[in-house]
């Protein structure tokens, strides 16, 4: 965006601007209102695709492996339990797999609770206030009157570095 002060480019991201310092929070927040809201839709529609199919990709993976942990279990239980010479064993293997599922399911579930609060959290906190200037109570005192001089200019006698073309007569 162009800054309505001075006409210098700058971001809207930014609050000031860089060539004027004119507060640019108000002009930001009518840009946006006008801007069109087919962008900020399109967006929207590619994150929902975006999720659900991440639910169904985490879905399919999770009955994967729940169809693994059982014929596991149905292995240890036919293998060990029943036709084996120590039955406890088999049973601990079983409560040791089975209890393993279920604190990896809390830790997934857990995070995911996470990350939507986190997205929850930051789609309703308010922008951060702007901080306001504060003013020195000196600033009322005048400054001392001295000299001027006024600063050199870069170009001042800068033509004698120039070569001199010989001239024919």
């Amino acid at each position: 965006m162009f800054c309505p002060g001075c006409g210098s480019k700058n971001s809207t991201e930014q609050r000031f601007c860089r060539g004027c310092g004119i507060n640019l929070v108000p002009f930001v927040e009518a840009l946006v209102d006008q801007v069109p809201v087919s962008e900020s839709d399109d967006l929207i529609r590619r994150e929902q695709r975006l999720e659900r199919f991440g639910q169904f990709a985490f879905g399919g993976f999770g009955i994967v492996v729940l169809i693994a942990i059982g014929g596991l279990i149905y292995t240890i239980f036919t293998k060990m339990v029943l036709a084996g010479p120590e039955p406890l064993v088999g049973l601990i293997l079983i409560a040791f797999i089975i209890f393993a599922a279920l604190a990896l399911t809390y830790v997934f579930f857990a995070e995911d609770l996470k990350g939507r609060r986190k997205k929850v959290a930051r789609a309703t906190e308010p922008p951060p206030p702007i901080p306001e200037l504060t003013t020195p109570a000196a600033t009322g005192k005048l400054l001392e009157e001295t000299r001027f001089e006024p600063a050199g200019s870069v170009i001042e006698n800068t033509t004698e570095l120039l070569p001199v073309p010989k001239r024919e007569r």
